[in-house]
């Protein structure tokens, strides 16, 4: 898939998740998004999820045990099977891109809590929320897992199944947000109900 492709793809999706998003909010520990988008034969796939509902903690690790729980999360979402399953006539094409934060040059995550941090001192500055309460609220870490995997779908996706319940058992809810050519489909994933038919894909 073209980048080209994969940004338009990814484009519609985003518009699909905005009343997700604010049903749910951004980050909500326990529950994770799928966003499918289907463009011809082209299929691209975003999943996120709070680091903690993956490895227990969203923080720098302090221990070897934390350094080792992110890297096996790193190997996991590596293969799209632990995330999703879809019909046999979708294949994966291309190695999934995947940030998780602490883990290699991610660099994304650093940035977004110097920009918190700032937030926050702009706000002290101006009179807003100076208290010691508020500041230990606005200094709590959050981290999000980010995978984006592509597929080439010879025919109509028909179902998808979210298989992340089985690899990770610290979520409690996936909400996929699907967009096709001539349909859309917003459902809430289970590790009782894991599967959604994709009518019209």
């Amino acid at each position: 898939m073209t980048n080209r492709t994969t940004v338009g793809a990814m484009a519609l999706v985003v518009g699909l998740g905005a009343d997700a998003a604010e049903t749910h909010g951004t980050h909500e520990h326990g529950h994770a998004v799928l966003k499918l988008a289907q463009e011809g034969t082209e299929v691209v796939v975003h999943f996120e999820s709070p680091l903690d509902s993956i490895v227990g903690f969203e923080h720098e690790p302090e221990n070897d045990e934390q350094r080792t729980a992110l890297e096996e999360a790193m190997r996991l979402v590596q293969v799209p099977e632990n995330i999703l399953r879809m019909p046999t006539v979708c294949t994966s094409t291309g190695k999934p891109e995947v940030k998780i934060p602490h883990v290699g040059d991610d660099h994304d995550h650093n940035a977004a809590d110097e920009h918190s941090d700032t937030d926050h001192e702009d706000h002290e500055a101006a009179g807003e929320g100076g208290d010691d309460h508020d500041a230990g609220e606005d200094a709590e870490v959050h981290a999000d897992l980010e995978a984006t995997f592509n597929f080439r779908c010879e025919s109509g996706v028909e179902w998808l199944e979210a298989t992340v319940f089985e690899t990770f058992d610290g979520l409690e809810e996936v909400e996929l947000q699907a967009v096709g050519p001539d349909a859309a489909v917003v459902e809430t994933l289970t590790p009782a109900s894991p599967r959604a038919a994709l009518t019209g894909f």
